[in-house]
């Protein structure tokens, strides 16, 4: 079995764009692989993925070792960019998607077997509109009532960065009292500071908001300086979790060692590979730390990660969109729904979704008139 041609899609999803990549064999077996794409990065992407798809083409897709090394060690000055791990993880989905075909088996038995026959996961997307305790109460309240997640995640720190005033404070205060009261005291809230506070300011917002049982707090700061982050994390009395834009093992060994948080959440779709996720999910093994995925992606994210996740033992949680655009479920056909606060792993062969071509390209993807995660005045884009 030979790789006989790549292709890129790039579809919108509203105020990002989703990037996709389709392996195709001459055995006629295709598979489908997801990276991580969102604030107008998707060109950069897709010729990145053209300008290695040669790499592939020609290749027994079931070597996945050395296609991937050759991915991420060939391209010298470049090697193992964000970029380049983001396109080579990717290509490493759609070959494990490939390979779970060709022998017939869903690909968290090609990964060493389960452990998990159900993901937990947390609701992130759930929050819609205006910034107020009645708003953020009310959509709580769906996503757990409605949805049945078990936990959610927000930034309700609108544009403030590296410190909060009393008054800000208390804003904050008021949105998750109302979420509070809404949901009760069983429901797991999630806070992402998307690294934007000072040392200081981190650990006063984290003092300040304790009383609301956080399940735990993304990014507080910037992940440049470990020893920073680790200081946080001693100092506060929730749970520190952090790794989303870390996407090799060298960085994140290097935050395992400092103990720079206590759950580490690299994403699925820009890591290089699905075999070095494991890697690190068993570094933060070795040092009592715990793993949850970062993704806020598409449907074949969400599919690799169910099956990473499947036999991970120090899980912690998945990260699951709450709510997606209407064509996402005609792009990426599949069953996934969410019972009881989980998500069942897939048993069908391969990643266990249908990618649907023609469906992607009925939704092309455009340049977004921002190129960030955040609006004119820096706070987090809400539709």
């Amino acid at each position: 079995m030979e790789i006989t041609e790549v292709e890129t899609f790039v579809v919108d999803a509203d105020w990002r764009n989703w990037f996709f990549v389709q392996v195709h064999t001459d055995a006629g077996i295709s598979g489908v692989g997801e990276a991580l794409s969102g604030e107008g990065l998707t060109a950069a992407l897709e010729a990145t993925a053209d300008a290695h798809k040669h790499y592939l083409i020609g290749e027994d897709p079931l070597n996945r070792k050395a296609i991937n090394r050759r991915l991420t060690r060939d391209p010298f000055a470049w090697r193992a960019g964000k970029l380049i791990n983001a396109v080579a993880n990717a290509f490493d989905i759609a070959l494990l998607d490939i390979a779970g075909k060709h022998y017939g088996e869903p690909v968290w038995k090609l990964l060493g077997g389960k452990i998990h026959d159900e993901i937990p996961v947390y609701a992130n997307g759930w929050h819609i509109g205006e910034r107020t305790p009645e708003n953020y109460a009310h959509h709580a309240e769906k996503a757990v009532e409605e949805q049945e997640y078990p936990a959610l995640k927000c930034d309700p720190f609108a544009h403030y960065e590296y410190s909060l005033d009393n008054d800000q404070i208390e804003e904050v205060a008021d949105l998750l009292e109302a979420v509070r009261e809404a949901v009760g005291w069983d429901v797991g809230i999630a806070l992402d500071c998307h690294g934007r506070f000072s040392r200081r300011g981190a650990i006063e917002v984290a003092n300040a908001l304790e009383e609301y049982d956080i399940m735990f707090l993304e990014e507080p700061v910037e992940l440049e300086d470990r020893q920073v982050m680790a200081e946080i994390t001693r100092r506060v009395n929730m749970p520190v979790a952090t790794g989303e834009r870390i996407y090799n093992n060298e960085t994140m060994a290097d935050l395992i060692r400092t103990q720079a948080c206590d759950v580490i959440q690299p994403d699925v779709t820009n890591y290089g590979s699905i075999q070095k996720l494991q890697h690190a999910a068993a570094m933060a093994k070795s040092r009592y730390m715990t793993f949850a995925p970062h993704n806020p992606n598409a449907g074949v994210s969400t599919a690799a990660a169910l099956h990473l996740c499947a036999g991970i033992e120090n899980l912690e949680v998945l990260e699951h969109m709450s709510r997606d655009v209407p064509w996402g479920d005609e792009i990426v056909k599949h069953d996934f729904e969410v019972e009881n606060g989980t998500l069942a792993v897939p048993d069908e062969p391969g990643l266990g979704v249908e990618f649907d071509a023609e469906a992607a390209r009925d939704h092309p993807g455009e340049p977004k008139d921002s190129h960030s995660l955040f609006d004119a005045e820096g706070a987090l884009k809400r539709p």
